[in-house]
């Protein structure tokens, strides 16, 4: 009868009489390997893309700005005067003879604050990508805005990035 106690004592969840920690143990560390591989190709995935990063005076909320790269130019615009917490668009339109890109993201940040994760993907409609994007609000009242465009490729990740300001709002 003790030999039986010491038996079920050794096991972690018995099943059929065979215990499952080696397996479980096993199972983690097949689990890590496989994490470990898969952010390893990742990483070295993104290594070989090229990453071009090109600043614009233009600012997209008085005008319509172009975006000129190895792989063609493209038309960026802004629906409207943005203004935090109103939707608008934000639509990149592709030149004629002006490569496709695989992937059009558009991030909103402000400068030196954190204002959370503010990126969009665009989606693609015949030579045009379109977003309706919402600006939050900044608790400290400033109204300066970076905008980043990027265009992903195969080979290659073409970011531009623009400057600018919400209008004040005047009550």
């Amino acid at each position: 009868m003790q030999n039986n106690t010491q038996r079920r004592a050794l096991l972690l969840f018995p099943v059929f009489g065979v215990s499952l920690k080696p397996a479980l143990i096993l199972f983690l560390v097949v689990l890590l390997a496989y994490s470990a591989g898969q952010l390893l190709s990742q990483k070295n995935a993104l290594n070989n893309i090229d990453k071009i990063v090109d600043y614009s005076e233009c600012d997209p909320t008085q005008n319509v700005c172009e975006i000129s790269n190895s792989n063609g130019s493209y038309l960026l615009q802004l629906s409207g005067q943005p203004s935090a917490l109103v939707p608008f668009d934000v639509m990149l339109i592709i030149n004629v003879d002006s490569k496709q890109p695989d992937s059009v993201e558009v991030y909103f940040d402000m400068p030196e604050m954190d204002m959370g994760y503010n990126k969009y993907n665009l989606s693609k409609n015949k030579k045009t990508w379109r977003a309706k994007v919402i600006l939050p609000v900044c608790s400290l009242g400033s109204n300066d805005w970076e905008l980043n465009v990027r265009l992903r490729f195969k080979k290659e990740v073409n970011s531009t990035n623009f400057r600018f300001s919400l209008a004040q709002n005047k009550n």
